[in-house]
């Protein structure tokens, strides 16, 4: 078993590629709540990724953005669960802050809605998701 200095030092963040979109959607699946099939159709709660935490080059959690109310968003996470009990949600937040912040500062959020409806029907309407 690798030890946590050793995990934190193949830890890295970056901003969300098209080519790690496989993967976020089926951590996404992974942690919904509800039984569902994986060709369920993705709604607007599946939000805007944003961020990813990669160990060893594997995806293991990413950061999205979500409305919470029409004049309202927030930013979350979804953490792969075997690695829930590592501080990667407390750095992956903090990344994400600033680079929302960055890209998003001068949009309303209605833009933001219209951002995640647009990439939610095409994730449900392309054969991009296998």
């Amino acid at each position: 078993m690798e030890s946590n200095s050793t995990q934190q030092q193949n830890l890295s963040f970056r901003a969300v590629t098209l080519s790690d979109l496989n993967a976020i959607v089926k951590l996404y699946q992974q942690q919904q709540t509800t039984v569902s099939t994986d060709n369920s159709p993705l709604t607007n709660h599946f939000g805007l990724p944003l961020y990813v935490a990669e160990c060893n080059n594997q995806i293991i959690g990413y950061s999205y953005a979500a409305t919470n109310q029409p004049n309202d968003y927030c930013l979350k996470t979804h953490i792969d669960t075997n690695f829930s009990k590592s501080p990667i949600n407390e750095s992956l937040m903090l990344e994400s802050e600033v680079f929302f912040k960055n890209e998003w500062q001068n949009a309303s959020n209605r833009n933001l809605t219209v951002a995640i409806d647009q990439l939610v029907n095409w994730l449900n309407n392309s054969n991009f998701q296998n």
